[in-house]
Order: structure tokens, then sequence, then C-alpha cells
């Protein structure tokens, strides 16, 4: 099953009367790859039924969390999603715009100072003392892609100064992006994972909206051709 959630058309569309804006999606297709040799088709038809499963990343948009740009110095975010393996959380940051007129790749940096981190009830062995300026591109990079013989859209620059900014803290054991499983294991507990951000308060005044991502391991397991359960 496949569920879309589309925004609202004053979101996406411009006109002079919001109540006659509409939009809508057309021509969407589903690819798939067909085996057509009946060899091959027997034998991936048996592995299928025997059992398999597909591992992949489970990206969920926890909470929105909104703050004064020229008050709130402190921000206490809790995370509670029970995972067998969490491998980070990811907080993005968007200014109020107006419907329409979003740039969607824009996410600003909230002059953070310090970010320390609680995991179970302890802090991070990590970064005992909390994330500090100089860690934050060094957490966030591990988790982009780099392709072969293709250029890099991201840096230190743009990180920072480029509107391009998130807050990303790394939970896993290893930073191989191989490895499956090596996230913080949050089962049966109530006390998660603490953050708590020290920020420089803005000149300006406004709101920020701070968008709290969960991302974990995940996998997909097939047995007897129907869909057994999904495991994160």
């Amino acid at each position: 099953m496949f569920e879309l959630t589309l925004a609202g058309a004053a979101q996406v569309v411009r006109g002079s009367d919001t109540a006659k804006l509409k939009y809508k999606l057309t021509n969407i297709q589903l690819e798939y790859e067909m085996i057509r040799g009946e060899q091959l088709a027997r034998e991936a038809a048996s592995e299928y039924s025997s059992g398999k499963e597909f591992l992949y990343d489970h990206v969920h948009l926890e909470k929105t969390i909104t703050f004064e740009k020229d008050t709130d110095e402190r921000l206490n975010i809790k995370v509670n999603a029970q995972r067998r393996s969490l491998k980070a959380i990811l907080l993005l940051f968007t200014e109020p715009y107006t419907a329409g007129a979003r740039d969607s790749e824009k996410f600003v940096f909230p002059d953070l100072n310090k970010v320390k981190v609680t995991i179970n009830g302890s802090p991070s062995m990590l970064y005992n003392e909390g994330i500090v300026g100089t860690d934050l591109w060094r957490e966030a990079r591990r988790f982009f892609v780099r392709e072969k013989n293709k250029t890099e859209h991201m840096n230190l620059k743009l990180f920072l100064v480029g509107n391009r900014f998130g807050l990303l803290v790394d939970l896993r054991s290893m930073a191989d992006r191989s490895m499956h499983g090596s996230g913080v294991r949050l089962v049966n507990t109530t006390d998660g994972v603490q953050l708590e951000l020290e920020r420089k308060k803005s000149s300006t005044p406004g709101n920020i909206n701070c968008q709290v991502f969960v991302i974990s391991d995940a996998q997909f397991n097939i047995l007897g051709n129907q869909l057994k359960d999904v495991q994160y």
C-alpha cells in the first residue's frame, strides 16, 4: 500500500484568490524489474517462498517544535521512539514562510553553541562535554553519500552559511554505512534520548520551526510470497 499526503493548494500554487487554487498529480507509475528467463524465475520464486528480507533506513518525523529566535537560549528535546537500532536524530530548522513561496532546500542555522546528549539516562560517551560548533559538520558529513565521479554538492561553507544546515546526532557504534543494526537500542525504556540545545539569541524577533526526524534501521520480511512483518 502506498499512502501519499499532499500539501494544500495554497502552499504549492500561487494566485490572487486562494479559494480557487488547485493542482493534481498525473501519470504516476510504478516500475518493476521483470525476470523473463524461466529458470531464473523459478529460483527467485523459491527464494521468496522460503523467506526474504530487505534492509533499509526508516525515517520518521517525530515532532515539530517552535521557538523564538530572540528569547529562547536553551531547548530541551526528548526522543523516546522505541527502536531496535536507532541510527541518528536529525533536526532541521526552518523559518515561517508565505504559502506557495517556500524554498524547500532552505534550512537555517539557529546559532547553536553546544548540544548535550543523554542516552538512556547517561551522557554520550563520545561527547561527554557536549557537541560543540566544530563537531557539527563532522557528525553530519558521515551521512552524506559520496558517489564516484560525481560533483559534491555539500561542503563546510554551504553547511554552515549556505542555508543547508541540519543538526545530526549520530548514534551508531560504527560509521560504516553498510553496517546494519549498529544503532542505539531503545526498547522498553522511558528515558530515550535527551537533547539540550544551547544557542545564541538573535537580535531580530521571529519564530523558528524545528523538525525532529528519527532515522533507524529497518527490515522488511517476506515469507511464502506474502508480507510477514516490518521490524524497526
